[in-house]
């Protein structure tokens, strides 16, 4: 690999697996391409089937993972402005993340086989090195023809990526197993010229002549330190670069543009009673001085509950807090991309390497998502990173650094479900925590998963967020190949609500609610049909569907419990029947009918029962969503809903702004009424108009 993209991180060490749970990916020199690995597991975490009928969305007892999980590795090479992606292998058997030679036109990984009949934990097989030139061209070279690896080192290759020469005549190859190690495999005769023991993250100078590397050298009590090693020739012996700087971490290792000097980070020193910097240092090849280039994160200082001013640490305890920092560089290493940990929270900051300049500080996805793996393109335009799915490698999503768009990348059927199950289980994770229970009979009382739109009355934080993954959903919901067949129904049937979309809702709806396997199951898919009809303004039909739903689960199942007296029969309550009654005391008088014009009884001019109920005023479509049961402005006193909230209050007006509009309805073609407000000691009297 070049120089060039020598600034991707490289997580090329089982040692270091634990730290960067996702597997890297690679760009080609020109920007187009990305090459990566995916793993179908099946022992990932899944939602189980009916999970939106689950009390709460959280799977069953009886749903576990197989005693012993099958993978299936595919590497896959993707353009980036069509979309288009190239299934390059796929096997059972466990592959390592691909690399681009230098031409662009090669990629080069490596694959584990076992040996046949032997299973268990621990196998023993072949490990080699493939060259793919073309779909129908590859060359196969054998680097170790007996390798015991367990299951966790099989899992861990998928992690692991080589790192070829920039004349692409040499390939420096991760050792698989617990003990860190290198081979160094020339491409040309398919020979090891060279066994590293203890090396990881191979980086190449820009001429090819001489290769650095990683080691760690155990510190009693303390993390092990990073050591640089440098092997000037081919096939010599290698030398410890003496680095005069501490704290030097593993998760960056490249040359600099000049070919003199190696581009690392250190990581913060000192106590916890001063603030610490995370920088990219530039150590110089000859005396080993780290000159600091750039400050990647600072981190604020703690201290002991009442001995100083400032943060208290949990329990009093004065230890220093630490993050973890991923950095990876464009072609000219003038800006990057910084995944920020502090074991908390993750954010991404986009800045200058020289400039010391900050661009933008974000999250792609959403913060309930654990991100990895970033890789920003050659150009600096677009950004690459991983998801962590569960399944050891991670899915793969693009992030536009000009329009701030993030585009999750399925290429195939596998990889969007498991997209579409860990943006729904974010999504679950924030309605279990944030909704009420509405009626105090504990966990099951709701019918589905999905909400009343009165409990998403307001301006919430977490509204955003449900309407941000239900429009990272629809990529992978409506990309190819896309057929009824597929077995989306119910992710686009819940993403279509969360996005208040209900008209698509109420259709889908339809599709899923024929696929109930029980009359229970068909009754509570009636209570959502009728939670989507009051969202639509639609009172008279959700009406009729409540009613019909109390009257169906009142008192429909008997128990026989033995007591003092003898047997007796007692009423079952149907968790169901919690529901609809709750559904039904909303629905009644008073309540929905202040909403219940649907938009056909409002004339011509495309105004919506909330505008009617607001004066003439309604938000944008793009703006949050409001209550279909909102108080009335006009004059009518009405009690706050049954959440105790009122889901909207119309903005106070600052100075200067246009004047309200007017809180009776005026008919249509004519100009409002304007009445000023009165003003303390003025008396306003009206103008006489002479005959």
């Amino acid at each position: 690999m070049s120089s060039s993209l020598a600034g991707l991180a490289h997580v090329l060490s089982v040692a270091l697996v634990a730290a960067t749970p996702v597997a890297p990916v690679e760009w080609s020199r020109d920007s187009r391409w990305i090459a990566y690995t995916t793993v179908e597991s099946s022992d990932a975490t899944a939602l189980p089937s009916g999970w939106m009928l689950a009390p709460g969305g959280v799977p069953d007892a009886t749903h576990s993972a197989p005693v012993v999980p099958q993978r299936i590795y595919r590497i896959w090479a993707t353009e980036i402005k069509s979309g288009e992606s190239v299934l390059i292998e796929e096997s059972p058997q466990p592959l390592s993340s691909p690399s681009w030679v230098a031409s662009g036109r090669t990629l080069v990984y490596g694959r584990f086989n076992p040996t046949e009949g032997e299973g268990g934990s621990t196998q023993h097989g072949r490990f080699e090195v493939v060259v793919r030139s073309g779909l129908d061209r590859r060359q196969t070279i054998a680097v170790e023809a007996d390798l015991e690896l367990n299951a966790e080192d099989r899992v861990a290759i998928a992690r692991q990526k080589l790192a070829p020469s920039p004349d692409g005549r040499r390939v420096a190859v991760p050792r698989p197993g617990a003990v860190a190690g290198l081979w160094l495999v020339n491409l040309t005769d398919g020979r090891t010229a060279l066994t590293l023991d203890g090396a990881f993250a191979p980086a190449w100078s820009p001429d090819g002549r001489r290769m650095a590397f990683l080691k760690e050298i155990p510190v009693p009590e303390a993390e092990p330190a990073v050591q640089v090693h440098l092997l000037t020739a081919i096939g010599g012996s290698d030398q410890v670069l003496r680095v005069n700087a501490s704290a030097l971490t593993a998760s960056l290792l490249a040359w600099g543009q000049d070919g003199q000097s190696l581009m690392m980070i250190a990581g913060p020193g000192g106590g916890a009673f001063r603030t610490r910097n995370v920088s990219l240092v530039r150590v110089g090849l000859e005396g080993g001085y780290a000159t600091p280039v750039s400050t990647l994160e600072s981190i604020s200082p703690t201290n002991v509950p009442g001995r100083m001013r400032g943060p208290a640490t949990m329990g009093g305890d004065p230890r220093p807090r630490s993050a973890r920092v991923d950095l990876t560089m464009d072609a000219e290493q003038d800006q990057g991309v910084c995944l920020i940990n502090d074991g908390q929270e993750q954010v991404m900051r986009w800045c200058s390497l020289v400039g010391q300049n900050t661009y933008d500080r974000f999250h792609p996805l959403d913060s309930g998502l654990q991100l990895g793996a970033p890789a920003i393109s050659p150009d600096g335009l677009n950004l690459a990173f991983r998801v962590d799915d569960g399944g050891g490698a991670g899915l793969v999503a693009l992030f536009d650094l000009t329009t701030k768009e993030t585009i999750p990348v399925a290429p195939d059927l596998s990889s969007r479900r498991r997209w579409l199950d860990r943006l729904a289980s974010c999504a679950l994770d924030l309605l279990q925590t944030w909704l009420p229970s509405p009626t105090g009979d504990g966990e099951g009382v709701r019918a589905t998963v999905l909400p009343i739109l009165g409990e998403l009355g307001g301006f919430h934080p977490r509204q955003f967020r449900l309407k941000r993954l239900a429009k990272f959903a629809s990529g992978p919901l409506t990309s190819p190949p896309a057929a009824p067949e597929d077995g989306l129904e119910d992710f686009r049937l819940f993403f279509a609500y969360l996005a208040q979309d209900y008209d698509a809702a109420e259709r889908l709806l339809a599709a899923v609610e024929s696929t109930a396997e029980t009359p229970r199951d068909r009754l509570r898919w009636m209570c959502l049909r009728a939670q989507i009809l009051m969202s639509k303004g639609e009172v008279g039909r959700a009406r009729g569907i409540v009613s019909y739903l109390e009257r169906e689960t009142r008192g429909s199942r008997s128990s026989i419990e033995e007591t003092a007296g003898g047997y007796s029969l007692a009423a079952v309550a149907d968790p169901t029947n919690a529901w609809a009654t709750h559904l039904e005391t909303i629905a009644g008088d008073g309540t929905l009918q202040r909403t219940g014009k649907s938009t056909n009884e409002l004339g011509s001019h495309g105004e919506t029962a909330d505008a009617i109920n607001l004066g003439g005023w309604a938000p944008a479509p793009d703006q949050m969503p409001i209550a279909p049961f909102a108080p009335n402005p006009n004059g009518l006193a009405v009690p706050p809903d049954e959440f105790g909230i009122i889901p909207f209050r119309r903005r106070l007006p600052n100075l200067g702004d246009a004047p309200p509009p007017p809180l009776d309805i005026q008919p249509p073609g004519m100009l409002p009424r304007f009445t000023p407000p009165p003003v303390p000691g003025l008396r306003v009297v009206p103008l006489e108009v002479q005959p």
